[in-house]
């Protein structure tokens, strides 16, 4: 018969069997950790798309870019496939003069800020009318002289970043244009004016005013990708000057009592007309997606708000490899499975809306992969690289940073970057954001080693890439 365990023992015994299972666990949790890091990822596409070439250059001089843009324009009033909409914003601010004291000019200058408002609705407004419709005949008309222009200030780095990828898909083109260009006695005489006369005939009669205009200024928007007029913008600034006669009311307000007065106010309307183009576009180059995904595609329809798919426009999509993925009407893409093909080359998805007689269509390019996607992580996605001394140009670098879906802002983990070069003296390397430029100092007989190396949520992320410094910049290097 065996002796009864003292408690003590027990107590001994108890707390090494939990630190055994612990430790199991501990070991478990390592072990899956382990193999979960050390997985294969996805990094998808095997080198960065390209970026979408442009239909036209942004001229750089100011006669090709005077006709460049009434090119656009006339195209654009005159398109069937596109609608306009206009309106003018009204800016009272600056600095108003009128004959009160402190206290009355403050609450003049409320009241203006109000009646910016009833001024803006005396000008033209109107949206999604077609160059067919009666209303069209309304549209603000640029008549500009290429005379007229005083500036076109091209600047190639609002066009592009160091790496010479454009910054934007849309051109933005200004003409500063000479301030004689305004013809300020049709304005006195429009109806602009008599509404604002009217308006102020409670307080004030205007006997005369004086407009000087400041300067005159328009802006092109323009889609480069599709090479057409998106927005105009016209602006107008004056200094009005005018020779008024108080009421009784607002003559007891004055500081010394008189009805004549002159008022001087900074006056600025900006002609905003806009133009809807119906079509269809992709607004990503390619989606990276699993088996099982259900997704929406990226596509961007632009028809008349009041059209109804299935019944004034259709959008059907043709699938490179249909077995792999299927669409519904809405957009969504469920991906069913993979392959060889999918996994490397893509999927093509070419999408085309039909509306109003017409044709329009995009694609994009579906990598469908069962690797788990990288989430974090550095790679160079070229085996090398060669600058020439005394240039710069962006390295093949990708850097991925995991994004803190817990966070309200979805922003990225924080994380930090590091540089090693092996030969300093040869090449110098910049950081900018997620973007790494490199600097050729001098010729080296043999390549010279990038080390980027990336410490993020506990882990490190290491790739390198052997760069050549050559005295000339080697042909096809660009």
């Amino acid at each position: 018969m065996s002796k009864p365990m003292k408690k003590g023992t027990k107590i001994v015994l108890a707390v090494l069997i939990v630190a055994v299972l612990l430790a199991a666990c501990f070991a478990s949790v390592a072990l899956y950790a382990k193999r979960e890091f050390e997985k294969e990822k996805s990094w998808l596409p095997p080198k960065l798309y390209p970026q979408h070439a442009s239909v036209t250059e942004l001229p750089e001089d100011l006669h090709s870019a005077y006709e460049y843009v009434t090119r656009l324009w006339n195209e654009a009033v005159s398109a069937d496939n596109a609608e306009a909409s206009w309106n003018t914003e009204v800016d009272l601010g600056g600095e108003l003069t009128l004959p009160f004291g402190d206290t009355d000019n403050a609450l003049i200058d409320m009241i203006r800020g109000g009646a910016k408002d009833a001024v803006q609705a005396l000008y033209p407004t109107a949206s999604g009318v077609k160059h067919t419709d009666e209303k069209a005949g309304e549209l603000p008309q640029v008549t500009l002289k290429e005379s007229d222009i005083l500036e076109y200030p091209y600047n190639a780095e609002n066009v592009f970043n160091r790496k010479g990828e454009y910054k934007s898909d849309t051109y933005e083109i200004v003409f500063k244009l000479d301030p004689a260009f305004e013809n300020t006695e049709e304005i006195r005489h429009g109806a602009v004016y008599e509404g604002v006369c009217e308006i102020l005939k409670s307080a004030v009669t205007v006997n005369n005013a004086d407009l000087d205009t400041q300067a005159v200024e328009m802006r092109f928007y323009v889609d480069r990708l599709a090479d057409r007029l998106t927005r105009v913008e016209i602006s107008r600034s004056y200094k009005i000057t005018a020779d008024v006669t108080l009421t009784e009311d607002y003559a007891a307000l004055s500081q010394n009592g008189e009805k004549d007065a002159q008022v001087k106010l900074p006056y600025k309307a900006t002609e905003k007309i806009s133009f809807m183009w119906y079509g269809l576009r992709f607004t990503e180059d390619y989606l990276e997606q699993r088996p099982d995904d259900i997704t929406t595609l990226p596509l961007d329809i632009h028809v008349n708000a009041a059209a109804v798919q299935g019944e004034d426009f259709t959008v059907d999509y043709e699938i490179s490899d249909p077995e792999t993925m299927e669409i519904d009407k809405e957009c969504v893409m469920t991906v069913k499975k993979t392959n060889d093909v999918s996994a490397t080359e893509g999927v093509k998805i070419k999408a085309t809306l039909t509306y109003e007689g017409r044709t329009y269509s995009d694609e994009i390019t579906i990598y469908i992969t069962k690797l788990e996607k990288t989430t974090a992580g550095v790679r160079f996605w070229e085996e090398s690289a060669a600058v020439a001394k005394g240039e710069t140009k962006a390295l093949p670098a990708e850097i991925r940073v995991p994004v803190n879906e817990s966070a309200d802002d979805k922003r990225e983990e924080e994380y930090e970057l590091f540089l090693e070069i092996s030969d300093p003296e040869a090449l110098s390397v910049e950081i900018d954001g997620k973007d790494l430029f490199a600097t050729g100092l001098k010729t080296a007989d043999a390549p010279v080693t990038v080390t980027l190396t990336m410490k993020c949520g506990g882990h490190v992320y290491t790739a390198s890439l052997p760069v050549n410094v050559t005295e000339t910049e080697a042909a096809g290097n660009g």
